[in-house]
């Protein structure tokens, strides 16, 4: 596959919440580990395009589980610039408990984390100036379900003087029940989010989720977000593929074929940092969503969200070798 010549988007950031992770029985030795969704996309689209340095947004305390996270993060190529450090805040925390059947359930200690008080720091007005000039800012709705409702007014006002310099917005519903009060609240506010976006990234499921609707066709999906403003829309339909639509266009990527699925965790968020990635090189979007097929399939073929570097190398040689410098 070749490239275009034209110029790179080189300025991306990701904005929202990284957590502590910790997998095992409960009153047993445990693995330690960070996660989230954005996070996820930071690192893959970090791997596909290295010299970009997508740019995360969050808050972290000062302790040393802070500390680690932040060094993991450089080490993957993230810029940690516009990561704010709150003195009387901890990260949130989540367990992943295991049943002898291999069902997973989770826990979650987020309600009090830095992140959840981004938007009040002292340094958020900043870097949200700053963020003018990037050429996008991605988000999902777990960005804004765990902000306080004036943190999320805060969010919104920030995206909308974003938007109005210039800068491309792209959201991934990320739909999760627990995290806002009620369906009404979501729909609301999802709503003002889309009505911001230029490229939607939706999972079909979690729009059906959203509003009890079961198996809603991807053209109908679309042009709901259409009608909000969304100029792109993808509809990720799973091992199906995706649907893409553009400007009263529209098309089907069928998924890969993969023989052994091992753990569909983050295939939404690495899809999503191909996507994008393609989309830096002016990719047209039957493309950036071949790309996020891709790099989903090698994801869902390991054990948890983020896999070995190795096993996603060759799709990086692939995009960085025709890297556009100028």
């Amino acid at each position: 596959m070749t490239f275009p010549n034209s110029a790179i988007k080189r300025n991306i950031a990701i904005l929202g919440e990284c957590m502590i992770e910790l997998s095992g029985a409960p009153f047993a030795t445990q693995n330690q580990n960070f996660g989230g969704d954005t996070l996820n996309t930071a690192i893959y689209l970090s791997r596909l395009l290295p010299k970009i340095s997508p740019s995360y947004v969050t808050a972290l305390g000062v302790d040393n589980y802070s500390n680690a996270m932040i060094d993991a993060w450089q080490h993957e190529g993230i810029d940690c610039r516009f990561v704010m450090r709150e003195n009387t805040k901890l990260p949130g925390m989540y367990a992943i408990e295991i049943d002898p059947q291999g069902e997973r359930s989770f826990h979650y200690w987020r309600n009090d984390s830095a992140a959840h008080y981004m938007c009040e720091h002292a340094q958020f007005s900043q870097i949200m100036a700053q963020l003018k000039a990037y050429d996008l800012i991605y988000l999902s709705g777990i960005s804004l379900a765990i902000l306080p409702e004036h943190g999320k007014i805060k969010l919104i006002e920030a995206l909308v003087n974003l938007k109005a310099a210039g800068c491309k917005i792209a959201v991934d519903s990320n739909y999760r029940p627990r995290l806002w009060n009620g369906v009404t609240h979501a729909k609301t506010w999802l709503s003002e989010l889309y009505r911001l976006a230029d490229i939607a990234l939706v999972t079909a499921d979690d729009e059906d989720l959203l509003r009890d609707e079961v198996n809603t066709p991807a053209p109908m999906i679309a042009e709901r977000l259409h009608r909000l403003g969304v100029e792109q829309v993808v509809v990720k339909l799973g091992s199906k593929g995706a649907m893409w639509s553009q400007a009263g266009q529209q098309g089907f990527i069928d998924g890969n074929k993969i023989k052994h699925v091992v753990d569909t965790t983050a295939a939404g968020d690495s899809f999503n940092a191909a996507y994008l990635a393609a989309w830096a090189k002016d990719l047209p979007m039957a493309a950036c969503c071949q790309w996020g097929n891709n790099l989903a399939a090698q994801v869902i073929q390991h054990r948890g969200a983020v896999i070995p570097e190795q096993c996603t190398q060759y799709l990086t040689d692939l995009m960085s070798s025709n890297y556009d410098d100028k």
